[in-house]
């Protein structure tokens, strides 16, 4: 039990440091954009190199971790890590930045699906669901990255000595966790192929899961230049909102685990789904700062649990193995992730960036409707 509780730590380290990694680099976008001099629609060509890096990520995980085991990977991931994020504050050209988003997305991605595997081996090995706990601690490092990145851009340390810290703490912890993570994966007794799509018990929560991540990747990449646009004071804190769905968020998560056990996993869902729609709403409605902020921070508690819940769902699924299931139904939500960025850039280009985000709730309110078929 003993050696079960060291891997639980080092896996929640490992969730904290990607949460920090992520965020850090959403705090700097604003500055980053207004260096590379992009509109709109260019800025989100740019940023569909993440998601895409991502993507291609999701089947050489399965691949990799059946192979050489989730703790190996994640040792490889947090190098992918080391070397591209300082690259994101060094790039003059938006070709160069989309490469180093690429890179990003895919070390991000191999980390994302290993990391979790570990999450699910704790979970298993001391049978109990805390998946929500481990999500948490993501949020917390995306919080407190979020906070530090906006506080720092606030200075003149640029972005590249920022991002390159953020790199060397990231392959730091995962060093240090390395070895008291889990030595082996659950794997069933057949022979699984190293990547497929979900059977038909997951294809529902994969739909949910793509509404969820679509919403997430919008919220990363624009809700910080929604908010510094409707900024009065240029000097104010910037990333306020974004603070504020990364408290949410935490709060979320940390709660997530008990109300799964009070009300179930679809009604869950189902008022997650509510809670995005209507946060998007007031932070929509209205260009009062403070509703912004407080519609932004409605959004993460009903963003806060979706993805961890169907995470969890898949890693337990009598079919599939973790690893796969997770590559699989990742796979579906990193489309919604990957088509959310670029969607809002190009809606915001043609209408307006409030029109744009009014997407955020069609995705809610669809998703509410999905979770009756689960």
């Amino acid at each position: 039990m003993k050696s079960i509780k060291k891997a639980e730590y080092a896996t929640k380290a490992l969730f904290f440091i990607c949460g920090v990694g992520f965020s850090s680099w959403a705090s700097r976008i604003p500055e980053i954009k207004e260096k590379l001099n992009l509109n709109d629609a260019e800025f989100g060509s740019v940023l569909f190199a993440m998601p895409v890096g991502s993507l291609m990520a999701l089947p050489v995980a399965g691949f990799v971790i059946d192979k050489f085991g989730s703790k190996n990977v994640v040792l490889a991931a947090c190098f992918f890590y080391l070397f591209s994020l300082p690259f994101l504050g060094l790039s003059s050209f938006g070709w160069q930045l989309a490469i180093s988003l690429f890179f990003f997305g895919f070390g991000g991605d191999l980390l994302n699906i290993s990391m979790n595997v570990q999450a699910v081996g704790v979970e298993k090995a001391q049978n109990r669901s805390f998946m929500n706990i481990f999500h948490a601690i993501f949020s917390v490092g995306f919080m407190i990255g979020a906070a530090l990145g906006g506080l720092i851009a606030k200075t003149s340390i640029t972005p590249f000595v920022h991002l390159a810290t953020v790199g060397l703490s990231v392959i730091a912890i995962g060093s240090f966790s390395y070895n008291i993570l889990l030595d082996h994966d659950d794997k069933p007794a057949d022979r699984q192929p190293i990547f497929a799509l979900p059977d038909k018990s997951l294809w529902v929560l994969g739909i949910i899961c793509l509404c969820g991540m679509l919403s997430e990747g919008a919220m990363a990449d624009w809700s910080v230049i929604y908010y510094k646009k409707i900024l009065n004071n240029p000097n104010g804190y910037v990333t306020a909102s974004f603070t504020a769905f990364s408290v949410s968020m935490v709060i979320g998560r940390f709660f997530g685990d008990r109300l799964l056990e009070k009300i179930g996993l679809s009604k869950l869902l189902f008022f997650n789904s509510l809670l995005l729609a209507f946060g998007m709403f007031i932070a929509l409605i209205t260009q009062f700062q403070v509703m912004v902020i407080i519609g932004f921070a409605i959004t993460g508690l009903g963003l806060s649990t979706m993805v961890p819940l169907i995470y969890s769902e898949c890693g337990h699924s009598k079919t599939m193995s973790p690893g796969v299931a997770l590559a699989a139904i990742s796979t579906i939500g990193m489309f919604g992730f990957m088509l959310g960025p670029v969607l809002i850039g190009y809606l915001s280009e043609y209408t307006s960036l409030r029109i744009a985000l009014s997407l955020l709730i069609i995705l809610g309110v669809a998703s509410a409707w999905f979770t009756r078929r689960i």
